[in-house]
């Protein structure tokens, strides 16, 4: 029996032991098939394919933009104007101004030269604006070339399997699991430089004071094998603070600034959390001392901006020195502008809105006020109002409003102009100009075939004593003109030529930013229309002389007829000469508006006597033209606007360069 009872026992233990394995064998395998699935790699097969589309402001809603009420004062910019001022010392004006708006400046921070002539601790850098941007827009699209990090977390592992930099503009594309659900982040500086590597095991990463930081975050789940697309939204988490200075209106390049921040404006940093997507709550001040400044555009020295970004989102004002600020005039002497007494030290500029994607912007614009000058127009045709003499015509109209042209214009400063007209008969303009003690300040001049040599010689000497000329053309006028110009080029190689047909279109080269792309708005990059007939190129400039010139515009982009090297339109950097080869180029027989024609009259104001485009204008373009496909009236021409801009630079030039009036 107790030979049974050990039996027994033996054959339980052995059952029990039997079953123990077969436990620990299902443990072990129910372990392996768990730790398997969360550990299951890509096959290759199923990708993310990621892009950055855009950036938007944290607080901008999609629909709103543009919107704004009558009301509403704007920079051109896009920016709403908070507060202006004008504080006003003998011949000088500064304009200053404190606007808000929202941060448009995505991929404006990545392409730096040294620029030496803005004097900074540290040297400070030229920076290159982005052309083209709708200041109302609600989405910037990014440079490409732009850096970002990305980062994707595997929400079944709980871990990051994907934490790399990437560039903008090229596909980043990465290996997932497929229907595994995963977490995604991104940021970005804006910039070309090289992003330090996150910590795995820390997910916040430090803001900067000098570039904007963008954020942006998601989910996916790749559901089908293949590439699965995720576009990056960024949005921006910090506050920009922005200062310009603009001093087109003194027509004077900055060669000294220094400015600062007071004790009282902080600029903040902070630790942003990736994860979670918010900044902790221990902000850091950032030392500023002098502040670095930016030129605007790549080829000005008269416009510079400093932009800081601050984590501090509820700062509302900023308290801003000026201790010294030089700038060369066009005749070559240095001015040191008398910043103590205008107010631009110890300048609080306050706003009552802000956050996120938001900009608050100190813009200082200063001018000098030009007195008074004398303007002599050589009219062909009144009725059209040729060479703006008519004040019942568009371009007439425009040089005498006062909105556009006075001591209050935002456009330019002058006390005012003194209109001298006459005809283009033959020896007018011999005799206009025959007394130089008697010489006008400006000339305005459509010449048309009535000018005799007499007329022509009497105009470069003018020119040659430092005369101001808007010169248009069209007429072979028997060689006359073409011996004007080789004298001028000092070539006798050069030669004219009649091309094209009314309602030719010429696009205007990416130059001279502080005359086309300023006061009255920026035709860099857009087009002007001939009038009624053909355009009067000048060819075979020599290589040295064209160096003298910027060359606005060349061949008819809506024409077969292709002339390299020639030249429709130039503004002389020596003598104080603007052509263009079209008489008509001011026609407009209208008070104001737009002509409706394709062909003829493209110069165009608003009812408040304003340049602004034609929007309809030029022939259909030939089958070979460089534009070929466009339709009759496919362009917006900018005459008026291209006159304006000229004109005001033309009024600064006969006010700093001295005219020798002598017998």
């Amino acid at each position: 029996m107790i030979k049974t009872q050990l039996d027994i026992r033996r054959t339980v233990s052995r059952i029990s032991c039997s079953l123990t394995l077969i436990t620990l064998v299902i443990l072990v395998f129910s372990s392996c098939s768990k730790e398997m699935d969360t550990e299951v790699l890509p096959d290759g097969s199923t990708k993310l394919s990621i892009t950055v589309g855009s950036v938007t402001g944290e607080d901008l809603i999609p629909g709103t933009k543009g919107r704004a009420s009558s009301s509403t004062v704007r920079l051109s910019s896009g920016e709403t104007i908070f507060k202006k001022e004008t504080v006003k010392l003998d011949d000088i004006e500064m304009d200053i101004t404190a606007a808000v708006g929202d941060d448009l400046s995505f991929g404006k921070n990545n392409f730096q030269k040294t620029l030496d002539k803005v004097k900074q601790q540290p040297s400070p850098s030229k920076q290159m604006a982005v052309a083209g941007i709708n200041p109302l827009a609600i989405d910037i699209p990014m440079e490409v070339g732009v850096k970002y990090w990305f980062v994707l977390f595997n929400t079944a592992t709980q871990k990051i399997d994907h934490s790399v930099q990437a560039v903008s503009g090229t596909k980043l594309e990465l290996d997932v699991v497929k229907n595994q659900s995963y977490e995604w982040y991104a940021y970005s500086y804006d910039s070309q430089e090289n992003i330090s590597p996150l910590n795995s095991n820390n997910p916040e990463v430090q803001t900067r004071a000098d570039r904007p930081f963008l954020y942006a975050r998601g989910t996916v789940t790749a559901t089908a094998t293949g590439n699965t697309p995720v576009a990056i939204v960024f949005k921006h988490q910090l506050q920009q603070v922005k200062v310009r200075l603009d001093t087109r209106g003194l027509f004077g390049n900055i060669s000294t600034l220094l400015a600062k921040f007071a004790q009282n404006t902080s600029i903040k940093t902070g630790a942003f959390n990736i994860k979670n997507g918010t900044m902790g709550a221990a902000l850091s001040t950032v030392p500023l001392n002098n502040l670095t400044f930016t030129v605007v555009e790549d080829d000005s020295q008269r416009q510079v901006e400093a932009r800081y970004y601050t984590a501090e989102l509820t700062a509302r004002s900023y308290t801003l020195d000026i201790d010294q600020l030089s700038v060369i005039l066009p005749n070559g002497i240095t001015e040191n502008l008398p910043v103590e007494n205008l107010s631009v030290q110890n300048r609080t500029f306050a706003f009552s809105t802000g956050g996120k994607g938001k900009v608050h912007y100190a813009k200082i614009d200063i001018y000098k006020v030009i007195p008074r000058k004398t303007i002599l127009h050589i009219e062909g045709n009144s009725v059209y109002s040729y060479a703006a003499s008519n004040p019942d015509k568009a371009s007439g109209a425009f040089l005498r409003d006062v909105r556009n042209f006075s001591s209050v214009s935002e456009y330019l400063r002058v006390e005012g102009f003194t209109h001298d007209v006459q005809t283009s008969g033959a020896n007018k303009l011999r005799d206009a100009l025959a007394n130089p003690a008697n010489y006008p300040d400006i000339i305005i001049a459509g010449m048309f075939s009535g000018f005799t040599v007499a007329d022509y010689d009497a105009l470069e000497k003018y020119i040659r004593r430092g005369g101001v000329v808007f010169l248009m053309i069209e007429n072979a006028n028997y060689g006359r003109p073409e011996a004007f110009f080789q004298r001028i080029f000092n070539s006798s190689a050069v030669t004219m030529k009649l091309y094209d047909v009314s309602g030719s279109i010429y696009k205007l080269n990416n130059v001279d930013s502080d005359v086309l792309g300023w006061p009255f708005g920026d035709t860099r990059g857009k087009y002007w229309g001939q009038d009624g007939s053909s355009t009067f190129y000048i060819e075979n400039i020599p290589a040295s002389e064209k160096q003298k010139i910027f060359v606005y515009t060349e061949s008819a982009v809506n024409r077969n007829n292709q002339q390299p090297g020639s030249v429709s339109m130039f503004r002389h950097k020596t003598f104080n000469l603007f052509y263009v080869g079209d008489t008509g180029f001011l026609s407009n027989e209208k008070q104001w508006g737009q002509y409706s024609s394709t062909t003829i009259e493209p110069y165009a104001t608003n009812q408040q006597n304003f340049p602004v485009a034609h929007t309809a204008y030029g022939r259909a373009a030939q089958s070979s033209s460089p534009e070929a496909g466009t339709s009759a009236g496919g362009w917006h021409v900018h005459n008026s606007i291209i006159f304006g801009n000229v004109f005001a630079f033309l009024v600064a030039q006969a006010h700093y360069m001295e005219l020798d009036r002598s017998p």
